[in-house]
Order: structure tokens, then C-alpha cells, then sequence
């Protein structure tokens, strides 16, 4: 019994002094432990261990792959059946730490009953070292033989062994041309850093061998047919049978070194870029500018970068926004936009330090500077570009307006239907609203013949071809309202761009008023006829006459010379009119009382010196008209016309100029022509008067609209075979810096309240470009008149 106690002491002495852990396993669970197998599992006391599972201290899974407790399980039972078990073991601790055991497990006898006694010894640290050399291992053979990067083994005096990268790396045929060399024999004599390849081998190889340093640099090595390179090196020391070698890995890092050479440059470029850019550079952190250059120094106003670093976007910006909204607001919506999307383009509103306001275009993106995300802008000033727009958009409302509350019908067409149109065209077809007309061919608005017999649908395809050919068309129409009301208009069609597409613009003008009176001209005329045969071939001259005058007002050119000469002939005229009507009467008269046997001699002495005296004042009243009309007569033949005829340019110009003498006497004008006598040409004639006559009255309705007097010079040379020159001058009032682009532009005035529609410039432009086949200028400053330089070409010279 002695032996036994003793024996039992010295086991439970053991038991609980033993450094390993030491368990009793019974039935499932631990009963018992020492304090070595507490303290292994991180507790505090066998409280913590006592009534758990080997389970409870194993992951999921050991390292094999299989489940711990199924593993677990098997080893318990073999220990059952062969009485001991020994194997390794990763355990878990109460805070989940792995760590590896060596356990040994023993079926054991204790007080009568069969237990597990279980040694855990904490081998994590051996299999640390176990797991790091099979995987040095099998790194450095895999790397050795098939990494990619150059590897070689230096025992300090030569190479000892190398891998196919190297030998391919410096140009050698095979391992063995390496083996046995120097590695001075791959450099260059000198390093970048002016030191001898030699001298810095050496430092790096001492640190290496001697200091047992591992060693990472970059190095210049150079191939065996003399091709130098740049690679990264990294030196470990290897220790081969017994001695110690260099364990070398070169890389080839051509290509990051010319990016870090080209990054440099590029950093040199952007830091250049930067200060000299003519746009505002800003570096901002989402709080603060961190930097800026001098072109946003000087759009904010103030002398140095120095007084932006620091300010935030909101520091230099007003309390609103153009939309009405803060800057707070839409600076905050900005920087989440820039945040998610890692860029933004938009329009700011800044403030100068002295309260000026300077509209920008911004552009921001996210880069990463020394590590950190920030925010690079270029900001560009745009202020004169939104003046502008603020202009066009005044002028769009203007036109608009003047579209919606024309007197004139408006319409634009796309060469299928009525895309647009305004109230009076609404009105003046019939319609209640702007959808009614929205859709429609014009076709429908037209009865299916005109009164000179022909179809609307050819007379319609030949004022297309007018207009696509001469850029602008001008006639008379017989419309159609909704309720088939058939009625006269004037209508004049032009081309311009909308949306960036061309369409049709069309002004529509009710002349029914016009088309009666002209009937009644003619009965009236008609009546003259019937009552002095004497005077029937000077009326019948003069109603050819005025048919023509009438022909002429369909030319938009023509507009001024009709006012014109409607004024010159419409005394002699009203004369003439009423020294018939009185004759008319008094021979009535006269016939009364010699049908009723009451006449007088007298009376017909009185009736004779009275038809001799109203003679003599029509015919005189007569002459005078027909004078004028022979003066105005060819011109407005050429301008009906586009027959092309032989003329002489002074002969004709001249001609253009005195039909156009009622308009600059008005004004009190003077016009100098300066041309060669000898220029005979064959042409379209109707088409440089129409050009002349734009230009003359457009000098008289707007140069010359507030001056007592003016002058225009035009000088017509010669600058080729059949190109000719035309440069006009008038010393008016000129154009403003604003409008001279624009003035060919259709519908563009600056006289609308007087009248003016905007097309005569236009129509100038597309006859001179389109049908005469030449260009035209303009140059004017404001108070100094204007300049027109225009070059035509003529069919032949005579």
C-alpha cells in the first residue's frame, strides 16, 4: 500500500508541475487538468477548462481538410483499442488564437475507472519553422528554376550557379559561359551615382557576407554584347554545404525607370503647364486651395497664390448663385457629385476680392497627390461668353416676340409641313389654333389653280427652285382660308438655319385691298381708253407702263423705287385723271342740250375753248409721266426678268442711279460712281440693280436716318476676264461691333419699329454669292461710315 501512495503521489506531483498540459478525459469530457494545460488555453482557472470538449479548443477543420471532431473521434477510439496515441494537433484557444500541440493520449486506469489521460505540448513555433522551410524551399527551387527574374548563387569570388532568365537576361548562349565569371564582368565600369561598378559591389557584398544584411537596390548591368540596362537587385546570404554564398535576384526595370524618367519630365511639364497656363489652376483638398497658379491669382483679382492658399471656393464666390440658390447649397451638391463620380464640368459664379463678378467654366477631377485624394480644377473665364448668351437670349425673346406679334402671317416649313407659325398667320387663314396648322403641306392652303392658269403644285415647285438657287423667293398668291375663301397675298420665302437644320421661313401679307384697287386702276383705265381715242395709244403705253410698275413691287429690292416713283408720277397723273373727267362731263353736257335742240352757240363756243384748254393739260400732264416712266422703265424690266443681255456697266449703273433720284434727293445724298467706260458685258442686269438699290436704300434708312446729308461712293474695277469688283462706301453713322456680324442675317434690323423686315441684306448676300457667283464684305465702325467690298462675275465680256 505504501508503494502505491508513493506511486500515486508522484504521479499527481507530476500531474500538476508538468510544463505541457496535462488533461483527464472521461466520458466525453476533460474532469481534470493541471495548470499548464489552463494557462495553454489562455483561462483563468480549471473552472474555465473542466466540462468541455477537446472539441471546444479545435477550429472546424485541421490543416488536412478534415472536420476536427470526425478526426477527433477516430484517434479517441484507436487510443481505446491500442491503448496510446500520438499526432499533431492544431487546437484553438478561448480567444480563437490557433496554435499547433503535439499531443499524446493514453488510456489509463483511475480509481477503478478507464479515463484518457491527454499531454498537449505547444509545437507552434516548431511548425512555424517546419511550414516556412518547406516553403522556402519549394519558393526558392520554383523561383530558382522557372521565376522569370534573373537568379544567381555568387560564392564572393565567381558565379557558382545561375537560372535561364539570367543567361538570357545578359545575352550568354548558356549556363555554363556563366558559371566561373565575375559579376564585374555584367557592369559597366561606372554607376549612375559616379562610382565605380567595382567600388559599390563591394560595399553591398561586405554588407551582405559580413553584416548579414539583405540588400535591395538599383543597378545598372550591362549585357555581354555591351547593351546597358537597368535592373532592381536584392542580395541575400545563402549558406551552400557549409559555405557561405550570395543569393542574387535581378529584375529588369527598363521600363519603370523610362516611366520614372518620363514621370519626372511630366512632372517638370505639368509644374510648367501649371504656373503658365493661361486657364486657372487650383489644387483643393475639399476644405481649402492647397495651391494655384498665377492665371487664377490674377481672375480672382489679387497679386500672389499666396492670398488664395488657404481660402476655401466659397471664400471667393457670391452668397448666390445664378439660379437663384446659395452657393452653399450648390457647392455641397458639387462636391458630392466630384466624390462619386471622381470628376464635374460646370459654370460657377466667382467674386473677385473687389466684389466683381466673374463667371467660370470649371472642370475638376480626383487625383492622388504625395498619397492623398484631392481635387484639381481648371477654371476658365467665361464671362463674355455668358454676356453673350444673356444677348442671344435676349434677342431669341425679341424675335419671339416679334414672330408671335406680327402684323404678317409667319411660317417655317420643312419641306414636308408647317412646323411653326404665328397669330396673325392663325388670323389670316382662319384658324383657332397653332395645332391646326402644325403638320399641314402648304398645298392645302391653296386653291388647285392659280389665275394665270397654271397648277399650284408647278407654281409651288417653281418658287422652290427659286429659292434653293437664289436663296430667297418674292411673289404674288392666291390663298385659301379654312371656310375656302380665295384670296390675294404677297409672299416672300427665304432660307435660314433652325436647330441646326435648314428650313423655309415665309412672310405672308394680305393684298387683297391691293389686288382691287389695281382692278379698279384698270377699269378706270380702261374707261379713259373708251373716252379720247386720241390719247389711246399714250394710255394704252402707260397702262403697259404701269403693269410693269406693278410686276416690279414683287421684287423685295424694288420696294423703295416703287415709293418712289409712285410719288414723281402720281401729280401728273391725278391731272390728267381729272382734266378727262372734267371733259367727259362737259361733253355730256354739251350732247344733252344738242340731242334736246338747246345748244347755244355760245355754249359750244365756251365747250370748244374749254376742250382745247383741258387738251392741252392732259397731254402736257401725260408727256411728263411718260417721261418719267421711260426712265424707270428698263430697270424694272431687268428686275422682272432673268433674261441675261448685253449692257454697258457705267451706261446701266447710271441708269439704276437716276431711277433711284426721288430716294437720295429725299435724303439729300449724294452718290459718285466711279467706273470705265469701256465695260461691256453680258449679264443678268435686274440682278446688280437689285443689289445697288439694297445697298443705296439701306445707306438712306440707316446710315443716313438721323443726318441732314450724306454721301456714297461706289468703284466698280475690273479683276479678271469676267470677274469684276465693287467697292461701296457711305459716310453714315456705320455699324456697331455687335450687329456687323449679323447684318446678313434674314429677319435681322435694327429699324423694326419703322418697318424694316432684316431680308435686304440678306437677299444681297444670297444674289451676290449664289447667283452672281462671287462674295461680299463688310468693315464699318460706329461713326464711321461703311464699307462694302463685293466681288461678282459676269456670264462673257463683249
Amino acid at each position: 500500500m505504501n508503494d502505491v501512495a508513493t506511486q500515486h503521489n508522484g504521479f499527481e506531483t507530476v500531474f500538476r508541475d508538468s510544463k505541457d498540459g496535462l488533461a483527464i478525459f472521461k466520458d466525453g469530457y476533460f474532469v481534470d487538468c493541471n495548470q499548464s494545460m489552463v494557462e495553454l488555453v489562455g483561462g483563468r482557472s480549471k473552472a474555465d477548462f473542466l466540462g468541455l470538449t477537446p472539441f471546444d479548443f479545435s477550429p472546424e477543420f485541421q490543416p488536412d481538410g478534415q472536420r476536427s471532431i470526425d478526426k477527433g473521434m477516430q484517434l479517441i477510439e484507436r487510443c481505446y483499442n491500442e491503448g496510446s496515441m500520438r499526432f499533431e494537433w492544431m487546437h484553438t484557444k478561448f480567444n480563437q488564437e490557433r496554435f499547433w500541440c503535439e499531443v499524446i493520449i493514453t488510456k489509463m486506469t483511475l480509481n477503478g475507472e478507464i479515463v484518457i489521460h491527454a499531454n498537449w505540448r505547444d509545437i507552434s513555433e516548431k511548425k512555424q519553422l517546419e511550414i516556412e522551410l518547406a516553403q522556402q524551399k519549394e519558393t526558392f527551387e520554383t523561383l530558382f528554376n522557372e521565376s522569370l527574374d534573373s537568379l544567381s548563387v555568387f560564392d564572393g569570388t565567381q558565379y557558382i550557379d545561375c537560372n535561364k532568365a539570367f543567361v538570357e537576361m545578359f545575352g550568354f548562349a548558356a549556363k555554363e559561359d556563366v558559371i566561373g565569371i565575375h559579376p564585374e564582368l555584367v557592369s559597366p565600369e561606372y554607376q549612375p551615382d559616379g562610382r565605380t561598378s567595382k567600388e559599390a559591389a563591394q560595399d553591398v557584398i561586405h554588407a551582405v557576407l559580413q553584416q548579414d544584411r539583405k540588400q535591395r537596390f538599383e543597378w545598372v548591368h550591362k549585357k555581354i554584347d555591351g547593351t546597358e540596362f537597368w535592373t532592381e537587385v536584392i542580395l541575400s546570404k545563402v549558406t551552400l554545404n557549409g559555405v557561405d554564398a550570395i543569393y542574387a535576384v535581378i529584375r529588369d526595370i527598363s521600363e519603370k525607370k523610362n516611366l520614372e524618367f518620363k514621370l519626372a519630365q511630366q512632372k517638370q511639364t505639368f509644374e510648367a503647364l501649371f504656373n503658365e497656363s493661361k486657364d486657372g489652376l487650383t489644387i483643393y483638398d475639399g476644405t481649402r486651395y492647397l495651391d494655384c497658379n498665377k492665371a487664377f491669382a490674377k481672375m480672382m483679382g489679387v497679386a500672389s497664390k499666396e492670398q488664395i492658399i488657404g481660402l476655401g471656393p466659397l471664400d471667393i464666390s457670391p452668397e448666390f448663385q445664378a439660379d437663384g440658390r446659395t452657393s452653399v447649397i450648390n457647392s455641397a451638391e458639387l462636391n458630392r457629385e466630384i466624390v462619386e463620380n471622381g470628376k464635374a464640368r460646370f459654370e460657377w459664379l466667382h467674386q473677385k476680392v473687389d466684389g466683381t463678378p466673374v463667371w467660370t467654366e470649371i472642370i475638376v477631377t480626383t487625383i492622388v497627390l504625395n498619397g492623398e485624394k484631392v481635387f484639381f480644377s481648371t477654371t476658365r473665364d467665361i464671362t463674355e461668353k455668358k454676356a453673350l448668351e444673356f444677348k442671344i437670349a435676349e434677342q431669341k425673346l425679341t424675335f419671339e416676340t416679334l414672330f408671335n406679334e406680327s402684323e404678317d402671317g409667319l411660317t417655317f416649313y420643312d419641306g414636308e409641313q408647317y412646323i411653326d407659325c404665328n397669330k396673325a398667320f392663325m388670323k389670316l387663314m382662319g384658324f383657332t389654333s397653332k395645332e391646326q396648322v402644325i403638320g399641314l403641306n402648304p398645298l392645302l392652303l391653296s386653291p388647285q389653280y392659280q389665275p394665270n392658269g397654271c397648277t399650284t403644285e408647278a407654281l409651288y415647285a417653281q418658287c422652290r427652285a427659286d429659292l434653293y438657287s437664289k436663296g430667297s423667293a418674292r411673289c404674288e398668291w392666291l390663298h385659301k382660308k379654312v371656310d375656302g375663301t380665295e384670296f390675294w397675298t404677297e409672299v416672300i420665302i427665304g432660307l435660314l438655319s433652325l436647330n441646326g437644320r435648314k428650313v423655309v421661313y415665309s412672310i405672308t401679307r394680305d393684298i387683297n385691298d391691293k389686288k382691287a384697287l389695281e382692278l379698279q386702276i384698270v377699269k378706270q383705265n380702261g374707261e379713259l381708253n373708251q373716252s379720247n381715242e386720241i390719247l389711246a395709244d399714250t394710255i394704252a403705253h402707260l397702262q403697259q407702263t404701269q403693269d410693269k410698275l406693278v410686276e416690279s413691287e414683287k421684287m423685295a429690292s424694288l420696294g423703295s423705287l416703287v415709293a418712289g416713283v409712285a410719288h414723281e408720277i402720281n401729280t401728273p397723273i391725278g391731272v390728267g385723271v381729272m382734266g378727262m373727267s372734267q371733259l367727259m362731263d362737259e361733253s355730256k353736257v354739251i350732247r344733252q342740250h344738242y340731242d334736246a335742240g338747246a345748244l347755244t352757240e355760245g355754249e359750244f363756243e365756251d365747250y370748244l375753248n374749254s376742250t382745247n384748254e383741258l387738251s392741252e393739260i392732259v397731254k402736257k400732264n401725260l408727256d411728263r409721266t411718260a417721261h418719267l416712266v421711260r426712265g424707270f422703265k428698263q430697270i424694272a424690266v431687268d428686275q422682272m426678268s432673268e433674261d441675261e443681255r448685253e449692257i454697258n456697266l457705267k451706261d446701266y449703273l447710271n441708269e439704276v442711279l437716276f431711277s433711284l433720284g426721288s430716294i437720295t434727293r429725299k435724303a439729300n445724298v449724294m452718290v459718285q460712281l466711279d467706273c470705265p467706260k469701256d465695260l461691256n458685258v453680258v449679264t443678268n442686269p435686274g440682278l446688280l440693280s437689285q443689289v445697288l438699290t439694297n445697298l443705296i436704300v439701306n445707306s438712306v434708312n440707316h446710315g443716313f436716318s438721323d443726318r441732314p446729308a450724306g454721301r456714297i461712293a461706289m468703284v466698280i474695277r475690273e479683276q479678271g476676264e469676267t470677274a469684276f469688283s465693287l467697292n461701296y462706301q457711305d459716310d453714315g453713322k456705320g455699324i456697331s461691333p455687335a450687329n456687323l456680324p449679323k447684318i446678313f442675317d434674314p429677319f435681322f434690323t435694327t429699324n423694326r419699329a419703322e418697318g424694316g423686315t432684316g431680308l435686304g441684306l440678306n437677299v444681297t448676300y444670297n444674289i451676290i454669292t449664289n447667283a452672281l457667283g462671287g462674295s461680299i464684305e463688310c468693315h464699318s465702325k460706329e461713326g464711321e461710315g461703311v464699307e462694302f467690298i463685293i466681288g461678282f462675275n459676269v456670264k462673257q465680256r463683249v
